[in-house]
């Protein structure tokens, strides 16, 4: 490998884990693998922007909803107990009345079908691990098993 190949590798390196740690004070050495860690961090970023872009107007940069109009996520007992229809909500949009935190929201939200599985994927490890302060990564593989599932998840009104 060239000299200012690796030069560059190590302050993408950088970057990145300077980036991730400073704004999110998880613990990835949770993860005893370093390509876990690596990989968390990837993730974190990408979904940091992408939630940033699809969701944050609504459920705000903070995670915290908007008053009634549109649940918080940060905290969140539906967001830790609906992964399956947090995803599928992603991809297909959810509407009818949903409870978060003991408060009744009715907000349509619209869907993101255009979304890679890998997108949803970093938006769910990011939203995860940055508002229910569960560091995991959710997979490619995770969020496409959790998508041709979509249509049978009860109490979740979906269109494909």
């Amino acid at each position: 490998m060239s000299q200012p190949l690796r030069k560059v590798l190590i302050l993408v390196a950088l970057y990145l884990l300077a980036s991730c740690n400073s704004e999110n004070k998880k613990d990835f050495n949770q993860f005893p693998d370093r390509r876990d860690r690596i990989r968390l961090m990837q993730y974190m970023q990408e979904g940091r922007r992408l939630y940033s872009l699809h969701c944050a107007n609504c459920h705000q940069p903070d995670g915290n909803g908007l008053a009634r109009l549109y649940p918080p996520l940060r905290n969140s007992d539906y967001l830790k107990a609906n992964k399956s229809k947090v995803i599928c909500g992603i991809k297909y949009g959810q509407k009818g009345p949903i409870t978060v935190n003991g408060i009744e929201f009715n907000q349509i939200m619209p869907p993101l079908p255009n979304l890679t599985d890998l997108e949803i994927a970093e938006i769910a490890t990011y939203i995860y691990t940055e508002f229910a302060d569960t560091a995991q990564i959710i997979t490619m593989n995770d969020v496409r098993a959790i998508l041709d599932q979509c249509a049978s998840i009860d109490s979740l009104d979906i269109k494909k």
